[in-house]
């Protein structure tokens, strides 16, 4: 096992000796809020939820290395675009910005055994609880899951030299079994 230690660690020297460039590290990082959406419990059987539209804010960092110029910032979720130009780049490293992604967008999510109504409890919703905190237990059940993916790109210059930087993430969504004659919220079908 010893003997193959060096050739093992070989690889990754390779990979961090490619990632490191002559000009300076690009720097293009998102980060996402997590939307809740409300759901009604449905018969035992269901398998798939088709969401409704989602609204995503996003704090990102996008940021061109010391004598390079910020062209652009794009952000794409499913068919849903939003873009910075380079004069809107200049006034900071930091950007928030906010997408709202629609239903036809979405594809349907694959569930199990999530809030459906239990037949020998008739009316009750029942599902798997994911708890932040395991001494508090929600009113509520809860379930934390993606639903979409976030692409980001930064593109910048240097006199006749560009660079772009691209970056994805996945979107969660956290579906809120609640009971059927709830009014607030968004409700999924």
């Amino acid at each position: 096992m010893k003997f193959y230690r060096p050739f093992l660690a070989l690889p990754a020297l390779c990979l961090a000796a490619a990632a490191a460039d002559e000009t300076g590290p690009h720097t293009l990082s998102i980060a996402s809020e997590t939307p809740e959406v409300i759901v009604k419990p449905q018969a035992p059987g269901r398998r798939s939820l088709s969401l409704p539209s989602l609204d995503y804010q996003f704090s990102i960092e996008a940021r061109c290395p010391d004598e390079w110029t910020p062209e652009s910032l794009s952000l794409n979720v499913a068919d849903s675009r939003i873009s910075r130009t380079g004069g809107d780049l200049k006034q900071g490293t930091y950007q928030q910005l906010g997408i709202t992604v629609p239903a036809r967008q979405l594809a349907p999510l694959t569930l199990r055994d999530f809030c459906v109504i239990d037949a020998a409890d008739e009316g009750s919703a029942t599902a798997p609880e994911k708890t932040a905190s395991p001494r508090h237990t929600p009113k509520h059940s809860r379930l934390k899951i993606d639903a979409a993916l976030a692409h980001a790109s930064l593109r910048c210059s240097k006199d006749d030299e560009h660079r772009t930087v691209y970056v994805s993430q996945a979107l969660d969504v956290t579906l809120v079994c609640e009971p059927a004659e709830t009014e607030g919220g968004i409700l999924a079908r």
